[in-house]
């Protein structure tokens, strides 16, 4: 008679004592591979763009509390913001460096980001009469891309390699 796996780090396959597909995909998922940090941050961001999307959304006043839009995407995004701190700190770099230090750089490296969505808006269409749709989609693969140096390099420094 077989017995069962006392390791809970892994998951088994009952039939072959081996480490399930889905076992290995969250041991790997959750690992400290950069190309598995790259993962967490994607999945991270992605739910912080969710959480500022629909409660901009149930906010506003054309679809939900009657909330003027601005006001609705300051408080969206102030939430996304702060899932995606703690999201980013606990699960996509797995920081303990200390939140006094990490706070202010993570709000430095959020309106860089902004400021360069911004930018590529105001030159590429305001100023160039390009659509609107370029810098939207150069926003959305740079400001990612350069969001996951800076939380990397400047922001989670504390987190262990």
């Amino acid at each position: 008679m077989r017995q069962p796996a006392t390791d809970p780090e892994t998951v088994f396959d009952r039939a072959e004592d081996t480490p399930s597909a889905g076992g290995q995909f969250i041991a790997w998922a959750t690992g400290r591979s950069e190309a598995a940090r790259i993962l967490r941050f994607a999945a991270i961001g992605g739910l912080s763009t969710l959480i500022y999307a629909v409660l901009t959304l149930a906010l506003s006043d054309r679809h939900g509390l009657g909330m003027p839009a601005t006001i609705a995407s300051i408080a969206g995004y102030g939430a996304g913001a702060v899932f995606s701190y703690c999201g980013h700190r606990f699960v996509t770099f797995m920081s303990g460096g200390a939140v006094g230090f990490e706070i202010p750089r993570f709000a430095i490296a959020t309106a860089i980001g902004f400021l360069l969505s911004l930018a590529l808006a105001a030159v590429l269409t305001d100023l160039a009469g390009v659509s609107s749709s370029v810098p939207v989609a150069l926003s959305s693969i740079l400001v990612p891309a350069l969001n996951f140096v800076m939380l990397r390099k400047f922001v989670f420094v504390a987190a262990s390699r």
